[in-house]
């Protein structure tokens, strides 16, 4: 057993061949500070007091071109509901552009002339195509626009001109910093979320235009360039398209879909899956017979089951179960909406979605490590923080800067009030068979001096618990350190048997990783020839041991609900912690 009030050793080594086993003791608080996430700049702040909405409710934020979207709404039930907000008279982008056009020597940019208006219908059908981003044209007042730009036309006057660009180039800025960091703060938002976009000043925004031949060009080249957002972008830009062509088909009703089987509900899953792109198009629906409304669940539809349920985070067994039928039958425009949900969430982090880093996507419950190249090099699953709000696992980005082996457990105070003093007092020696030891005032106590039947929640404020490496230790073995004030971290676990649940919220906001050691010696190995044997070695002390990284590696806490992957694959994951929901309302009070 480790002394706990041995100061925990650090290793520093390197590819210079010497020996790992040279050790050097570090601050017992190194590492430990808090993180600082600066939060300025030129922002839209949320509109906070409105209805609840669903995640489908979306839908109403974007005026979606073309009768078949109007369609896909109707699908839903939408609760007709009126802001209850109240506006702020001052708006910093009309003070932005006031700035900008109080100089004489000003350009204009959108109406140059009664004869010459190209650039502001440009700009208009920007604004029209907008939903293309998950974004609704009546945020940009796209059919006001229209009319002063007809009345304009109609009838051109210097004062008309003047209101003409000001209101334009309002719009465009709106626009653009939506495009840049998102419609909504994402700081503002009811949840733990603690991201900050990348900002942009208006007054650039305005000189950047001033700039622009090409008001279509001007604009793509503010959006998120990554491949993320553009592959899924240009999934939501085909969904768009199959609600126009009338959706996915005839949902699917249980019964008669084993493996097997022949009926007419089989036929309708292998429409469905045709129209979704799981299975490929076939002339003969049934395998069997001629009838089409007939058909046969054989291995070709199996595989094509088995492919959906890979990409929904779902048993990839074949078999249409409940839970598979359930995402099987979400309406498309259910699906669209949560994919315009992501394309907000991934704006707000369009400058971490590229180089070498470690995504963990909660509701994906993976980890993946990418190389500088921006490959995947490394991916396992991981256990996240329990769907009660305070254990929710939060999003954020950070600096992993060290791996501890063999770590000691600092119990959180919470968990010693709501967990600790319940098991105590049903069990006085549980602390003692938990390799745990008892602090008062900080000083080390023996439990059997205390009379656990009349402390209280409130008594054992001032209670510490500490449990020592070793067997049934809650971190395991190996511990990744990237020091934030919300006390996140990535760590081993003895709870090995989750890992092969398909929903794994189950820690206290922590994340669990599988194949720890994996994931050490991937990080160790450009800066130890035998990153393996050091770890071994250590391991073996039984002493809680710092190793810090030459290369820290960035780390972002990602909420992605809809994404496409390497392979080119749409995948979508239920929204563990309702986050969709929040960030529709907030989209919506926006709107």
């Amino acid at each position: 057993m480790s002394d706990m009030n041995v100061v925990p050793k650090t290793v520093f080594a390197s590819r210079s061949g010497k020996s790992t086993s040279a050790m050097v003791t570090s601050p017992q608080d190194a590492f430990r500070f808090m993180g600082q996430y600066r939060r300025d700049g030129f922002r839209i702040g949320l509109l906070r007091k409105v209805r609840g909405v669903s995640i489908a409710q979306i839908l109403a934020i974007a005026c979606l071109a073309g009768g078949g979207f109007a369609q896909a709404a109707a699908n839903t039930t939408v609760r007709s509901t009126s802001k209850e907000v109240q506006q702020s008279i001052y708006d910093p982008l009309a003070a932005a552009f006031d700035l900008f056009a109080s100089d004489a020597n000003a350009p204009k940019l959108w109406v140059r002339g009664s004869k010459d208006l190209d650039r502001a219908k440009a700009l208009l059908a920007q604004f029209q195509a907008a939903p293309g981003h998950g974004l609704p044209p009546s945020r940009y007042d796209v059919e006001t626009l229209r009319g002063m730009l007809e009345a304009f036309t109609a009838k051109p006057g210097l004062q008309e001109a003047q209101k003409l660009e000001r209101a334009l180039s309002i719009a465009y800025m709106r626009y653009a910093t939506d495009l840049v960091s998102g419609m909504v703060d994402p700081e503002s938002l009811e949840a733990r979320v603690h991201i900050d976009p990348a900002r942009i000043n208006p007054i650039q925004l305005l000189h950047r235009a001033a700039k622009a031949e090409n008001v279509g060009a001007l604009l793509d080249s503010l959006a998120p360039t990554n491949i993320r957002y553009r592959n899924l972008r240009a999934a939501v830009l085909r969904m768009m398209e199959q609600v126009n062509r009338g959706g996915w088909g005839d949902t699917v009703e249980s019964g008669g879909l084993a493996p097997g089987a022949v009926s007419t509900e089989v036929a309708k899953l292998r429409r469905r899956l045709m129209a979704m792109g799981d299975l490929a198009p076939e002339p003969d629906l049934s395998g069997v017979t001629s009838d089409p409304d007939i058909a046969a669940y054989d291995e070709r539809l199996m595989g094509a089951v088995a492919a959906f349920q890979k990409r929904h985070g779902l048993t990839a067994d074949g078999i249409a179960g409940p839970a598979t039928l359930r995402a099987l039958n979400a309406p498309l425009g259910m699906r669209l909406a949560q994919a315009m949900l992501n394309l907000e969430r991934l704006r707000w982090r369009k400058d971490r979605m590229s180089g070498r880093r470690i995504e963990v996507n909660q509701p994906d419950f993976r980890m993946t490590v990418y190389d500088d190249a921006s490959a995947p090099v490394h991916d396992a699953r991981v256990v996240i923080g329990k769907s009660e709000r305070r254990l929710q696992t939060p999003e954020f980005n950070d600096q992993m800067s060290y791996i501890v082996l063999n770590p000691t457990w600092t119990v959180p105070r919470s968990i010693i009030r709501r967990e600790i003093l319940p098991d105590m007092q049903k069990d006085p020696t549980f602390l003692e068979r938990n390799n745990m030891i008892l602090l008062r005032g900080g000083k080390k106590i023996d439990p059997a001096t205390v009379d656990w039947k009349s402390e209280t929640r409130e008594s054992v404020s001032d209670m510490g618990v500490i449990q020592r490496p070793g067997k049934g230790n809650a971190l395991g073995n190996v511990k990744f350190m990237f020091p934030n004030g919300y006390n996140i971290y990535l760590h081993d676990t003895p709870s090995k048997h989750l890992f092969a649940s398909d929903s794994r919220a189950y820690s206290h906001g922590c994340v669990r990783v599988e194949r720890p050691f994996a994931l050490a010696w991937l990080l160790l190995s450009d800066q130890l020839e035998d990153p393996g044997t050091m770890i071994e070695e250590t391991l073996a002390t039984g002493k809680e041991t710092n190793v810090p990284l030459e290369r820290p590696i960035p780390i972002s806490l990602l909420y992605l609900t809809s994404w496409v992957d390497e392979a080119g694959v749409l995948n979508f994951r239920e929204d563990v912690y309702k986050r969709d929901e929040i960030l529709a309302r907030a989209l919506r009070a926006n709107s």
